[in-house]
């Protein structure tokens, strides 16, 4: 065992984790410091943790739970990998039995009597919403990769949509709204009664023919229809959809990582995930080889509600509190607020493309 000892900071540097999330696993037992100072309280560690670290936090990033981390952390390679393949044998049976129950219940809700969410009331029926929008290239980027897209729709609808491109297609973000709002004019013009979560679905299929075959290129893809006094979604990656009413913030999609679908499930904490290297990780995208179908979910709203569609240009970089005081602040002046929300993420550093709609109902 080698007992040089590193400092918190020399193993977050070695093993590509932070700090934090090195207390978080020493106060686990996964990670016990070598020694700490009793006066100031300082970790030292061994060098011979650094593989340690990030075995545990590969693992963690996984859903293994700390029980069985630690188990397999202790033992030898050949009985760790045999553990790792008998856990992960579970967790595919766990989610064939999730699957089957889930086709069971989804044709159960199908059966059951609803109310006709075509009605609504005279005044959202009538009142189209204000709407604004913004883009810039942030303060780091050398491309514009991100897109933004509002457009009136048949029968009275708003379109709102974004998409994050990334890879070497720096057109493809922009080329994919083009022919989702061209798709979605189709279907909607044909038949102007039709449900907007279809024509998404539709519309959708053919964005997917743009999906590149092979190479790194790829985009997010989030678009909103507002109707009436419904909202109407279609989402993939980590763009988002934001609704405020009454003054609170609703964040009505979730992104596509690995992680946050682990946070989600309860198997993994919300500070683990800040201060994972692999946070920002999509598993679900407009790219090759990656999960391609849409989430598809609707909303009410209310008269007064805002709603925001935007890149993580924005919401990962400007602090969430910060943002949800901006996004209750009442402001009327959509394009004010837009341009206020730009500026937010140019102040934190702006260092991303940053793509954003807004609608007031």
């Amino acid at each position: 065992m080698d007992e040089t000892l590193l400092s918190i900071g020399e193993l977050a540097a070695a093993s590509g984790l932070s700090p934090k999330a090195l207390r978080l696993y020493a106060d686990s037992g996964l990670l016990v410091p070598r020694r700490v100072d009793p006066f100031t309280g300082y970790r030292s560690y061994g060098t011979d943790q650094v593989q340690r670290a990030r075995l545990i936090a590969a693992l963690r990033g996984l859903g293994m739970g700390l029980a069985r981390i630690g188990v397999l952390c202790d033992l030898e390679t050949g009985a760790a990998a045999a553990e790792l393949r008998s856990w992960w044998r579970q967790e595919e049976a766990d989610a064939l039995s999730r699957a089957a129950a889930v086709t069971a219940l989804a044709r159960d809700l199908g059966e059951l009597p609803s109310e006709d969410i075509m009605t609504i009331s005279p005044t959202s029926a009538t009142a189209a919403p204000r709407t604004a929008s913004a883009l810039h290239q942030g303060l780091v980027r050398t491309a514009q990769q991100d897109a933004v897209l509002v457009r009136e729709l048949p029968g009275g609808r708003t379109l709102l949509a974004v998409a994050d491109g990334f890879g070497s297609a720096d057109d493809l973000a922009s080329r994919i709204l083009s022919t989702l709002a061209a798709a979605l004019e189709r279907e909607l013009g044909a038949d102007p009664s039709a449900a907007p979560l279809t024509a998404l679905e539709t519309a959708w299929s053919a964005v997917e023919t743009l999906v590149p075959t092979k190479g790194d290129a790829g985009s997010t893809l989030t678009a909103a229809v507002l109707d009436g006094d419904r909202l109407h979604v279609a989402h993939l990656g980590d763009t988002r959809v934001v609704r405020v009413h009454g003054g609170q913030v609703e964040h009505v999609t979730q992104d596509h990582t690995r992680l946050r679908s682990l946070v989600e499930a309860g198997r993994l904490s919300p500070e683990e995930v800040a201060a994972h290297p692999e946070r920002a990780v999509l598993n679900r995208a407009l790219a090759a080889g990656a999960p391609t179908a849409p989430d598809l979910l609707m909303r009410r709203l209310a008269p007064g509600d805002l709603v925001l569609v935007a890149t993580d240009g924005l919401h990962a970089v400007v602090d969430s509190a910060v943002l949800a005081q901006a996004l209750t602040g009442g402001t009327e002046d959509l394009e004010a607020l837009a341009g206020s929300l730009v500026e937010l993420a140019l102040s934190a550093g702006g260092p991303d493309n940053l793509a954003l709609a807004l609608a007031r109902v």
